[in-house]
């Protein structure tokens, strides 16, 4: 049910173009636009060629395209067209049009899929926490992606997913170089530029929307009931989550519920990995994620 970073390295090795982008993903900081899809103007970053593979990456909650700063540019390196999305209430998307409902923001996204040109046969998707629970909802609304990764979706009761309201982790402070002062020492593992993501994304949260992703949707289960509806069936899906131990947000006897789904060796756990591995362990997400993909 679990597989170790070195295991998952000894499988496939980082490309070195890959591990190069991990280390300075400057070089591309990625192209915004905007799509309009039920009448959220989306907007977007991409990186890589436009006519390579489509790796679609979603976010969680209170975080933005800025998730991606880092592996955005890592996944484009195998020579994918990588596009994060801002989800609806979030970064520079906004407009938050209040559906907290993890199928109903699933249709949301599914119309920013179709309107961007990117349900194709051979469309890749990623969604990390509430974005996996939200992309775990895409084959019901129509999207059938070749592979479906989730990354750390919460299983976990209504109790514990409204204690995080009143996280402070999860509220700026009074400006973004305050938030950044705040968040350093709770986050040792993350990178600089990972912190002042996390700060600049939590002053363009939609606070509200927020409350109600996490407080209207009762007991989060990871997305399983929905991988597991029919309109799921025959698609390569597959779990990376993080430590629980670590404060990853499965704890086991979830993970097996999935295993039981996908497979064994379709659930992956990085060590030691925080409930955002990309941002504590990116080199392991990331061979957990060319593993995953196919790469």
């Amino acid at each position: 049910m679990t597989t170790d970073p070195a295991s998952i390295q000894n499988l496939a090795p980082l490309p070195l173009a890959v591990q190069a982008a991990l280390d300075d993903p400057s070089p591309d900081p990625g192209r915004r636009s905007t799509t309009v899809a039920n009448d959220i103007p989306y907007s977007s970053v991409e990186w890589g060629e436009p006519t390579g593979r489509p790796l679609v990456l979603v976010h969680g909650l209170g975080s933005s395209s800025r998730n991606w700063w880092r592996l955005g540019p890592a996944l484009a390196a195998t020579g994918r067209r990588v596009i994060a999305p801002d989800q609806c209430g979030h970064g520079q998307t906004g407009n938050w049009a209040g559906h907290h409902a993890f199928r109903d923001n699933g249709q949301d996204l599914a119309a920013w899929v179709r309107a961007s040109g990117l349900a194709v046969p051979e469309l890749q998707v990623v969604g990390h926490s509430w974005g996996g629970m939200t992309v775990a909802a895409l084959p019901i609304a129509g999207i059938r992606p070749a592979t479906l990764v989730l990354i750390d979706p919460p299983t976990l009761p209504l109790a514990i997913m409204t204690t995080i309201v009143e996280d402070p982790g999860e509220r700026p402070r009074e400006d973004v170089a305050a938030t950044i002062q705040f968040l350093t020492p709770r986050n040792t593992a993350w990178s600089t530029g990972d912190i002042e993501a996390k700060a600049r994304d939590l002053h363009d949260v939609d606070l509200e929307a927020a409350r109600d992703i996490l407080v209207e949707n009762g007991d989060w289960d990871g997305g399983l009931a929905d991988i597991s509806d029919p309109a799921a069936a025959g698609i390569d899906i597959w779990l990376i989550r993080g430590d629980p131990a670590a404060g990853g947000l499965i704890p086991d006897p979830a993970a097996a519920a999935f295993a039981a789904q996908l497979g064994d060796d379709h659930v992956l756990t990085i060590p030691g990995g925080h409930h955002s591995p990309m941002r504590s362990h990116p080199v392991d997400t990331t061979v957990a994620l060319l593993l995953a993909l196919g790469s």
